[in-house]
């Protein structure tokens, strides 16, 4: 009985190891991949007394740059976001003001096809980079405003990848590099 027990803790601790791999992004697996978990994920992280551990959890892994962007580009925005992922002031954050969150998202489909949503929802750099996702995924915008108020905190890029939250903020200045 002892040995099983035993054997189960080490299975657990194996398994919490593995989830810690990458962009630390296991602290966020209790957000599920829908537009629901990404309105709960961000509500959260605006309040949250640790924006900063929240938003490097959103840190993508090498796995998670191929299952977004296309070869070429998987490897040119890995390395084009070191920068960001280096600084300790890049964190998701808003004025406590800003208490409303505005939710847009669009398939990697229809940003391919740059529809007549996605064009109205989604910041033009996005038609540069739109050849160079992947099919199949949903990206999210999303901003932080005052109650009533349509400007805000602004942020795109947040895709659900690998079964864990990513974040790829503003993918055409990484192509423009």
């Amino acid at each position: 009985m002892n040995r099983r027990l035993f054997l189960v803790g080490v299975f657990a601790v194996a398994i919490a190891a593995c989830g810690k791999k990458g962009g630390g992004s296991a602290a966020l697996s209790k957000y599920p991949g829908t537009e629901d978990g990404a309105k709960q994920m961000l509500t959260d992280l605006r309040t949250s007394s640790d924006a900063a551990g929240m938003t490097k959890a959103l840190k993508p892994t090498s796995a998670d740059y191929k299952a977004v962007f296309t070869d070429d580009f998987a490897a040119k925005a890995e390395k084009g976001y070191e920068e960001l992922w280096n600084d300790p002031k890049s964190v998701i954050g808003a004025d406590p003001a800003n208490t409303e969150l505005k939710l847009f998202k669009a398939t990697t489909d229809d940003i391919k096809a740059w529809t007549h949503d996605v064009e109205m929802d989604f910041p033009g750099g996005y038609q540069k980079v739109k050849d160079n996702f992947k099919p199949g995924l949903t990206v999210y915008r999303w901003k932080y405003t005052k109650p009533g108020e349509t400007l805000g905190m602004a942020y795109d890029g947040l895709i659900y990848v690998n079964n864990h939250w990513a974040w790829f903020p503003k993918p055409w200045r990484i192509a423009e590099h």
